[in-house]
């Protein structure tokens, strides 16, 4: 009988163990998204001394600086801590709509990696004058007049940890049959001509 009841406290005990969900990552990392500035950046110029030049005019980028901060418990280094990673989702709502009258969104997703603890960071992301051109027709976009909105949000394990909107506090993102959504048109600072600038200002990114 005793035998009996060892064995069944002790199924009892693992079962109980089993069924304690485990900690996410999620739950180590307190994140603010202090702003989010969307301008136009112009390609930008370098001196290089040992190639034939050629002749070209800079045009201009969409750049979106997402300006954001975290915090980590102690077990987790604290305030001299790094977080391993993090899911930036992107989202440029566009003044222009898609030929089913719907208005048409650039979406993208950066991979963050390496992200210190409380201190100033930023992630940079951007969408090229080849793909402002194939959408507006035109040669000149300005965020001023052709960005209608933009919406961020950071997911950790695959939970949403803080999120952004320059339209209310609503994720209209969400709502996707909405929207024309346009992917693959946001790019990574490393994907573009910006990746020898600024230095080490952003946070880095995992290479696709």
């Amino acid at each position: 009988m005793k035998s009996f009841s060892l064995i069944l406290a002790s199924l009892l005990f693992t079962c109980s163990v089993q069924a304690q969900a485990p900690s996410s990552n999620a739950d180590k990392v307190k994140l603010r998204i202090k702003n989010v500035v969307v301008e136009e950046q112009p390609t930008p110029q370098f001196n290089v001394s040992n190639i034939k030049m050629k002749r070209w005019e800079p045009k201009n980028w969409i750049e979106l600086d997402v300006e954001f901060d975290i915090k980590l418990p102690e077990e987790a280094g604290g305030r001299k801590g790094t977080f391993g990673g993090m899911q930036l989702n992107i989202y440029v709502a566009l003044q222009h709509m898609s030929k089913e009258n719907k208005r048409e969104v650039v979406t993208g997703t950066l991979n963050l990696i390496e992200i210190p603890a409380d201190q100033p960071c930023h992630a940079l992301a951007y969408i090229s004058p080849a793909s402002l051109k194939s959408i507006f027709q035109k040669d000149t976009v300005t965020a001023s007049t052709d960005i209608q909105g933009w919406g961020v949000e950071f997911v950790v394990d695959g939970k949403v940890i803080a999120a952004k909107s320059s339209v209310g506090k609503t994720a209209w993102w969400e709502n996707k049959d909405a929207f024309a959504i346009m992917s693959g048109m946001l790019l990574n600072k490393t994907q573009t001509p910006f990746a020898y600038v600024y230095g080490d200002y952003d946070v880095p990114v995992q290479s696709k």
